[in-house]
């Protein structure tokens, strides 16, 4: 079963799989671990939003720190 959230995600934002998977990566190393809650959907979209898939990994997951886009 596909998830709809990551299928509106890629849609919206034109990603390839290596991004989505980049996207929800990054949302489960912010400390995210479920694909239905919605700060974890809010997380990924700013991420595309904002264009910031384009960074290396250490910079996007810093600078969705800085967001506050982390939990413990």
């Amino acid at each position: 079963m596909e998830n709809q959230f990551l299928i509106d995600l890629s849609v919206k934002y034109g990603l390839d799989d290596k991004q989505l998977s980049k996207a929800v990566d990054m949302c489960y190393q912010l400390g995210f671990d479920d694909l239905d809650d919605l700060k974890l959907q809010r997380c990924a979209s700013y991420m595309c939003s904002m264009d910031l898939l384009a960074l290396p990994p250490e910079e996007l997951i810093e600078e969705m720190k800085r967001k506050g886009y982390y939990t413990e």
